[in-house]
């Protein structure tokens, strides 16, 4: 019988000309090429031809199709990978991610770097649960590795045309040719243009796409037993993707007469600028060399990354509610890996070693009105007297303080003032002035009044600079012992030592609030600040190590059925906040560790047309770093350690019920949540926030997509293939503000190839019924005007392949 394998739940075949067969799939999760079936890892595959019939185009994409997988990449800068809940969805370089993503085994430091374009690319691979033996650090949920194709010997061409609505225009181009009889090239470049489709009442429509990229990879067999493969790559992005719109209709139709607000319509910013845009290049070199029954590996490799986000965060143009950034970022990553893998008739072993260096540069700046101020610091000292006043009301406060009109000031102030007669600004000087209300708020106040006569639209920028000048040394080693024919014992164990220095500086405006009577003055910040912190100017230095293990027991029941037990735990080094501090601030947060105990199968029934693999999984965490808004007035991203555990069980399943007809599907199911988590409150804070026993944020319950293709035969004039994916994930909490419904979504697709398979026309389509979904909320909620992302809706396209 001939033994194949599923690819994915969704599982395609290679070609149109092999379209009667389930994909078979060779992975490299253990460091060595084996049988997706025969790895004892929950682990989903991809290949090149599924992730283009399945019209992927990013890792969200990826996370939509795969169980147990959430994926946010709407911010292309800011991504983040969510694989059974875990994740880091800081963005600053005091942190590091929870899923490690590689690309060709080297390892992509900083998200704002992993997101590239689909093109070419052989196989991804999502590895479930800690990968903290062969990965290393930062895979305490999983991780994900992308892998290109390696030049050849063979003379190979292929270009894609593709063409859509929102005027879409791509085109990707692969070559690869024979320089001698030892030296390969292959070169491939893409540019990918799309317009947006969030239209904008003042402006080009945003969301758009527009990225250009160019690969190169040069393979030379030096000898019989040497190869070294030298890849370069280069990408410019240049767009204004993951702009968001604010979901407070009264901000947008206050500052749009006549408009109603839809948060699926037309939008409007005051943002100067928004975009993202990026720069990178990298560079490896592989060897692999083989000694006898050994080979020994070698990995250099260098990435170079600058990145400039400018955002609108409150998504409106209303100048009360406006909050703007800026965040520039450059990082440098140096990697060496050395590896050596082995193997007898009944021991297959891995050991090797890594080093790597980051240095890192990254600017968060804060723009804000004195409006802003207005709307968001001064609600704050009303409360603390046990008075409410909103936004609303805020334009009418502002004309009583500007001209002194004592009818409005009273009518509005009145309760407060008890009856007095409020005379102009000065009423603000006596509300501020009243028992209980935070002494800041005078010198606030105080430094207010000449900019009441000239306007409430003066600038208010903050910044923080940070800098990071990291470097992680590990080793490892991992073996499989097969104690039986059927029967094997895998165990590992990884050392790592990471250190990291890291300098921050905090900038407020270019003045210090004017003081009160008898008063000091201080700095003040809306963003970046909590109880009056002052300017900071420190450079601090940790370090941290952990071992990282794992035990397997894997059982063949029958050829076509194996069964697994594993425990392993991963290590995520600690870090350092870099966006707010002060009083209940930590400046630095520990290390985070995770234990993972799962038990799963996969084998195949029909004779190898059935394929499945299920997994049943247990984890807890000590010292999960996680993100929290804390501080006032306006509240600012946090990370603290908290425990947290979560359990559940996936299922992909791949079924050839005829040679031209494929059903396949995958379900997963999750809980978590948190074991012990306390905020020490924060400056301002009464009490401590106790979440104990509370969900994860960005964790849906329930999770499951399913997809049919279909294949026509047509009697010598090729073939055509046609079919239809859905995916559906239930709601989750966000991890900033707002809930995001459960939803689902519809693609299809229709391609002709030609008999000889060089030509390809297909058809395509994405978010068929057009659903209309918030899925992300920005932190613009600290001013009371949270943003809100919408996915991508209907889509189609045609796409023109010529391959030779």
């Amino acid at each position: 019988m001939r033994r194949s394998t599923i690819a994915i739940a969704i599982a395609l075949a290679s070609t149109a000309a092999q379209a009667q067969l389930i994909e078979e799939v060779i992975v490299t999760a253990q460091k060595r090429a084996e049988n997706v079936m025969d790895v004892p890892i929950a682990i989903t595959a991809f290949s090149g031809d599924a992730l283009e019939k399945l019209g992927t185009r990013s890792l969200t994409d990826i996370g939509r199709f795969t169980a147990g997988v959430d994926m946010n990449n709407n911010k292309s800068l800011q991504p983040t990978y969510s694989i059974r809940g875990v994740e880091t969805n800081d963005w600053t370089i005091g942190s590091d991610p929870a899923v490690a993503v590689y690309v060709d085994g080297v390892y992509a430091a900083r998200g704002a770097g992993a997101e590239a374009a689909f093109v070419d690319v052989e196989r991804i691979e999502v590895l479930k649960g800690p990968q903290g033996t062969l990965f290393g650090r930062n895979a305490t949920g999983g991780a994900i590795h992308i892998l290109t194709h390696k030049p050849s010997q063979e003379t190979e061409a292929r270009v894609k045309l593709t063409g859509g609505d929102y005027r879409r225009r791509n085109i990707e181009a692969m070559y690869n040719t024979p320089l001698s009889d030892s030296v390969a090239l292959r070169v491939t470049g893409s540019v990918l243009r799309r317009d947006g489709y969030v239209d904008n009442l003042n402006g080009e429509d945003v969301n758009d796409e527009n990225r250009k990229n160019v690969r190169l990879a040069l393979l030379w067999d030096v000898s019989d037993s040497t190869e070294a493969i030298l890849r370069y790559a280069y990408e410019d992005m240049d767009q204004t993707g993951g702009v968001t719109s604010t979901l407070n209709a009264a901000a947008f139709e206050a500052a749009n007469p006549g408009r109603s607000w839809d948060p699926f319509g037309a939008g409007s910013w005051d943002a100067p600028e928004q975009k993202e845009a990026r720069e990178m290049s990298s560079a490896s070199l592989e060897v692999n060399h083989q000694i006898g029954e050994m080979t020994f590996t070698s990995i250099t490799a260098w990435r170079d990354v600058e990145t400039e986000l400018l955002e609108d965060l409150d998504g409106s143009n209303n100048p009360m509610f406006y909050f703007g950034s800026s965040n520039p970022e450059e990082s440098t990553f140096f990697s060496q890996e050395f590896r050596l893998t082995g193997a007898t008739d009944s021991l297959k072993w891995t050991a090797g070693a890594t080093y790597t260096t980051e240095e890192l540069e990254h600017t968060t700046e804060a723009q804000f009105l004195v409006s802003t101020f207005e709307s968001f610091a001064l609600p704050p000292v009303f409360a603390q007297l046990g008075q409410t006043i909103t936004p609303e009301q805020i334009p009418a406060f502002r004309e009583a303080a500007r001209n002194g009109t004592n009818a409005q000031l009273n009518g509005l102030l009145g309760p407060i003032c008890r009856n007095r007669n409020c005379d102009g600004i000065a009423a603000a000087f006596f509300i501020s002035s009243l028992p209980g209300v935070n002494k800041n708020f005078i010198q606030i106040l105080n430094s207010l009044r000449p900019r009441v006569a000239a306007g409430y639209d003066a600038p208010w920028n903050e910044r923080v600079d940070s800098k990071g000048d990291y470097s992680s040394l590990a080793g490892y080693g991992d073996a499989t012992w097969s104690i039986t024919d059927s029967t094997n014992l895998t165990g590992g164990i990884r050392y790592t030592y990471d250190e990291k220095q890291f300098d921050l500086y905090t900038a407020y405006q270019n003045y210090l609030i004017e003081p009160g009577p008898g008063e000091p003055g201080v700095p003040f910040g809306l963003a970046f600040f909590n109880g009056g912190q002052p300017l900071l100017d420190s450079s601090q230095n940790e370090s941290w190590g952990s071992w990282s293990g794992r035990l397997v027991l894997d059982h063949h029941l029958t050829e076509d059925t194996m069964v697994y037990a594993s425990i392993a735990n991963g290590f995520k080094s600690g870090g350092f906040n870099s966006l707010n501090f002060g009083p209940g601030i930590q400046t630095s947060y520990d290390a985070e560790e995770v234990m993972n105990y799962e038990i799963g199968l996969k084998g195949e029934l029909l004779d190898g047309a059935l394929q499945y693999s299920s997994a049943l999984f247990f984890y807890a965490y000590d010292n999960l770093q996680t993100l929290e808004l804390v501080g006032v007035p306006i509240p600012s991203y946090n990370l603290r350690n908290a425990d947290a555990e979560g359990k559940g069980f996936e299922l992909e399943v791949a079924w050839m019920l005829t040679d031209n007809w494929l059903v396949a599907g995958n379900y997963s199911w999750l809980d978590t949540e948190f074991t012990e988590y306390k905020i020490i409150p924060a400056a301002g804070e009464t009490e401590a926030d106790d979440r104990t026993g509370e969900p994860r944020a960005e964790s849906p319950e329930n999770k499951f997509a399913a997809s049919t293709q279909y294949t026509w035969p047509l009697a010598g004039n090729g073939q055509f293939v046609a079919r239809i994916d859905y995916t559906w994930s239930d709601d989750r909490i966000a991890v900033t503000d707002g809930e995001v419904p459960d939803y689902g979504l519809t693609n299809a697709r229709v391609s002709w190839f030609s008999e000889d398979a060089k030509w390809e026309v297909g058809l395509w389509g994405t978010n068929l019924t057009d659903e209309e979904v918030l899925t992300l909320f920005g932190n613009g909620s600290a001013v009371n005007s949270t943003p809100g992302w919408r996915i991508q809706p209907r889509m189609w396209g045609v796409d023109l392949v010529y391959s030779m």
